[in-house]
C-alpha cells in the first residue's frame, strides 16, 4: 500500500509523494476499505497470506497491524494511532483509523473547490467544539452506568461481543457468557472499595465441549497427571511457598553457568547432578513446596523433585506466569550463572491452597491465594480460527468494565452516537456559518461543504455500526428529539417480510434500545426524518426540553468586535453545548486533564522532523490503561442541563464505553488534523 512512485519526484534516492496525487487518494481508499472490511456487527474476516506463504485469518485491528505491513509514512502514522488507542484503552482501534482516514479523505476530496487553509481552519474549530462538546456528557447520549445492575453490564459487555460477527455465538450462548465475563471481572474488584487498582483475570480456553466458567484462583492445564498428585496436595501446610523461575532448567541452556564437574561424569550429568543438589538444599533451607518454571524443566531434574514430594509446574508461558505472580506475590528467578545469590534474594510466593479438577476428560489444578484478587475465566469452546479473537474481545470487554466502574459513564452505541455528532455539525455549522465566512473572508458555501464532510463520515459509520446493507438514506430514520438512529418503516417491512422470527422490538425502538416511539411522539411531540448524507434542515425545526438545541441560542455573529485568527481555535458561547462565555476556560479545562495527541506530537516534533520518527515514537509515549483510568478518576464532572431519565429496563441495548469512545475521537481528530498539514510524504 505504498501508492505509485513518481521517477520525476525522485531526488537523490529520496522519493516525494504528494498528498493530492491520484495514487495516494486510490492507496487511501482501499486502506480504508481494508479497515472497514473488518469493522462492524456484520463485517467478515480477512484472510492474510504473507511473503513467505503462510496464511492468518484476522477479524480486528490488533490483528491487522500485526500481520500487515505498510510502506507509506501516513499508513504508518494512522496504524500508530490505532495501536495507541487499543494500548490505552484495548477497544475501539478500528473506529480510530476509520474515521481518521475517512476525514482525511473527505478533507483532500474538499481540496478541489476550497482552499485549504479554509479546510484547515473550520475543520480545527468543528473538532474543537465535538470534543468540548463530549467531555461535558451531553444527556442525550452519554448514561450512567449502575455497576450493580446485571441486566446493565451484561449489555454493556454483549455489545462488544457482538461487534465481531466471526465469533458465531448463539444468543443463549452470548447471554451465558457475557454474564461469566461479569462475573470473572467483579472477583477482581477489591473489597475496600472502587479503585484504578484492580485485579486480574486470567483468560484461558477451556477443553473441547466446555462452556464458559469462572474459577477463583489460578487455573493451570496439567499436561502429565501423576496419580499421587491428589494425595500430594491434602498434605500441603496451610501457608504454601512458592518458588519461581523464568529461565529454562536443562543442560542445553546452561553452558555458561560455572558448574564444577569432574570423574566420570559428562557436562550435562554434572549439571543435573548440581542443579539438583542446589534446588533440593533451596527447597529445604527455604521450607518451599511448588516450584514453577515459565519455561522447560528437564526430566531428570523434575523427576528428583518430585521424589522429594515438591510438587513442579513448568511450561506455565508468559501469561500464567504473570497471574501466578500477582496471585502469590512471588518474583521469577531469571538468571543461572550465579543461583546462590539468585535464589537468595528471591521473593518466595504464598499460596493458601491447591485443588485438582477434572473438566471434560483434562486435568487441571486450581492455585488460590485468599488475599489476592484473581480469577479465571474458561473460555467457550469455538473453532480454532477464532479462538484469539475471542480472547482478545474478552480482554477488550475486561479492559472496557475497568474504565465504566471509574468512570461510571456508558455512551449509546449501534450508531446513534455518530447520528447525533452528525445533527451537533449541522447545528455548530447552521448557526455560525455567517459568521465563519465573514471572518476567513470566504463565501458560506466553503464552510458547508466542510460541515457536509463531517456529516457524511459520521452518518456511514452511523450506517456500518447498525449493520445496514444499504447507503441509501430512505433504510433509516432520525429522530428529532435525541437524533438517535431508527429503522425506517419501509426497511422493516422488508426485513419482516424476509424473516419469519422477526424482532418486534425493532418496530418501536431505535438502534441502540434507548429510546421507544412513545417517548419521542408523546413525551417530547417529537417527529422522524430519513438520514441524509449532508447537512439537513429539517434537524433544526424540531424542538422539546430535551433537545440538544436550547431556545436561548447565541451566535458568534453576536459578539461584536470578536477577531478572527487563522491556526486558532474559535470559541463559541452557547449554553446548550455547555460552553458559558464567563466559564469557557474552566470548561476547557476538562479536555486538559486527558493528555492531548497534540501535545504529545508537538514534542515528538523536537526530538526529529521525520514523520516516520514521530511514529516510531508514538507507542512509547502512549498512555496505557491504568494512566488513563488515574486522569480521568479525578475529572470533576459538571452538569448544568436537568438529566434526562432513559428507560434502563428495556433489554438489550447497545452501549459503548465512554472513555474509549472519547478517546478514540480525540485520536482520529487531532491526528486527522496533524495529518492534513502535510503537504508531502518524504521516505527513502
Amino acid at each position: 500500500m505504498s501508492g505509485r512512485i513518481l521517477q520525476e519526484e525522485r531526488v537523490n534516492g529520496v522519493y516525494c509523494h504528494s498528498l493530492l496525487n491520484l495514487s495516494f487518494t486510490s492507496m487511501l481508499a482501499q486502506y480504508r476499505k481494508l479497515l472497514m472490511s473488518a469493522y462492524g456487527p456484520k463485517a467478515g474476516t480477512l484472510l492474510i497470506t504473507n511473503a513467505v506463504g503462510r496464511s492468518t485469518l484476522a477479524s480486528s485491528s490488533v490483528d491487522i497491524t500485526k500481520q500487515l505491513s505498510f510502506a507509506h509514512p501516513c499508513a504508518k502514522y494512522i496504524n500508530a494511532l490505532i495501536s495507541a488507542q487499543n494500548t490505552s484503552c484495548g477497544l475501539s482501534g478500528l473506529y480510530t483509523g476509520i474515521l481518521c482516514v475517512r476525514l482525511l479523505e473527505e478533507a483532500l476530496c474538499c481540496e478541489g473547490n476550497t482552499p485549504h487553509y479554509v479546510i484547515a481552519d473550520v475543520c480545527e474549530w468543528i473538532i474543537d467544539q465535538l470534543l468540548t462538546q463530549m467531555a461535558q456528557f451531553p444527556d442525550q447520549v452519554v448514561i450512567d452506568m449502575d455497576i450493580g445492575d446485571i441486566q446493565q453490564v451484561s449489555s454493556f459487555v454483549k455489545t462488544i461481543l457482538s461487534s465481531k460477527a466471526s465469533l458465531n455465538l448463539t444468543k443463549a450462548e452470548m447471554d451465558n457468557f457475557s454474564i461469566q465475563i461479569v462475573r470473572a471481572f467483579l472477583k477482581s474488584i477489591p473489597e475496600e472499595g472502587f479503585t484504578t487498582k484492580f485485579g486480574h483475570v486470567n483468560v484461558l480456553q477451556g477443553p473441547p465441549g466446555s462452556d464458559a466458567r469462572v474459577f477463583e484462583g489460578l487455573l493451570y492445564s496439567l499436561p502429565e497427571f501423576d496419580t499421587n498428585f491428589s494425595k500430594k496436595i491434602t498434605q500441603l501446610p496451610k501457608v504454601i511457598n512458592v518458588l519461581l523461575f523464568a529461565v529454562p532448567l536443562s543442560p542445553d541452556v546452561g553452558k555458561d553457568i560455572n558448574l564444577l564437574w569432574t570423574g566420570s561424569y559428562s557436562k550435562e550429568e554434572s549439571f543435573i547432578i548440581n542443579l539438583v543438589f542446589y534446588l533440593l538444599s533451596i527447597l529445604r533451607d527455604k521450607d518451599v513446596h511448588v516450584l514453577a518454571n515459565q519455561k522447560y524443566i528437564h526430566p531428570a531434574i523434575k523427576f528428583e523433585l518430585e521424589r522429594k514430594g515438591c510438587i513442579v509446574l513448568e511450561r506455565l508461558g508468559t501469561v500464567a506466569t504473570d497471574s501466578l505472580m500477582k496471585l502469590s506475590g512471588c518474583q521469577a528467578v531469571t538468571n543461572l550463572s550465579d543461583l546462590k545469590q539468585e535464589t537468595s534474594s528471591a521473593v518466595l510466593g504464598k499460596l493458601s491452597s491447591i485443588q485438582h479438577l477434572g473438566l471434560r476428560g483434562k486435568n487441571y489444578i486450581l492455585l488460590k491465594q485468599d488475599s489476592s484478587y484473581l480469577s479465571t475465566l474458561l473460555l467457550p469452546e469455538v473453532s480454532h480460527s477464532i479462538e484469539g479473537t475471542l480472547k482478545e474481545m474478552t480482554e477488550s470487554c475486561l479492559a472496557a468494565l475497568k474504565m465504566v466502574v471509574v468512570d461510571g459513564k456508558v455512551v449509546a452505541g449501534g450508531g446513534c452516537l455518530e447520528t447525533w455528532l452528525a445533527t451537533q455539525v449541522t447545528h455548530l455549522v447552521k448557526v455560525n456559518k455567517d459568521f465563519l465566512a465573514s471572518m476567513i473572508e470566504v463565501p458560506n458555501h466553503h464552510i458547508i461543504r466542510v460541515g457536509n464532510a463531517f456529516v457524511r463520515v459520521f452518518m456511514e459509520l452511523a450506517i456500518q455500526v447498525a449493520g445496514g446493507s444499504s447507503t441509501t438514506k430512505f433504510d433509516w430514520c432520525i429522530d428529532s428529539v435525541f437524533h438517535h438512529l431508527w429503522y425506517s418503516q419501509e426497511c422493516l417491512a422488508k426485513e419482516e417480510s424476509s424473516r419469519e422470527n422477526f424482532p418486534q422490538e425493532k418496530l418501536h425502538k431505535c438502534v441502540c434500545g434507548l429510546l421507544t416511539n412513545d417517548t419521542i411522539k408523546s413525551k417530547y411531540g417529537g417527529y422522524w426524518y430519513d438520514l441524509d448524507f449532508q447537512m439537513n434542515q429539517n434537524v433544526l425545526e424540531g424542538s422539546s426540553e430535551a433537545s440538544c438545541f436550547c431556545e436561548s441560542m447565541m451566535c458568534l455573529g453576536n459578539n461584536e468586535g470578536e477577531t478572527f485568527q487563522r491556526n486558532s481555535k474559535l470559541q463559541v458561547g452557547d449554553p446548550d453545548f455547555g460552553i458559558d462565555d464567563d466559564s469557557l476556560d474552566e470548561k476547557v479545562a476538562v479536555e486538559d486533564d486527558v493528555d492531548s495527541l497534540e501535545k504529545t506530537l508537538n514534542s515528538l516534533e523536537e526530538e526529529g522532523d521525520s514523520l516516520e520518527g514521530r511514529i516510531e515514537s508514538l507507542d512509547d509515549d502512549v498512555d496505557s490503561l491504568e494512566d488513563v483510568l488515574d486522569k480521568m478518576v479525578d475529572q470533576v464532572h459538571t452538569k448544568h442541563n436537568p438529566k434526562i431519565m432513559f428507560n434502563l429496563k428495556i433489554p438489550d441495548i447497545l452501549y459503548d464505553s465512554y472513555l474509549a469512545k472519547y478517546n478514540a475521537m480525540r485520536l482520529a481528530l487531532e491526528g486527522f488534523t496533524q495529518l492534513f498539514q502535510v503537504g508531502h510524504c518524504v521516505y527513502d
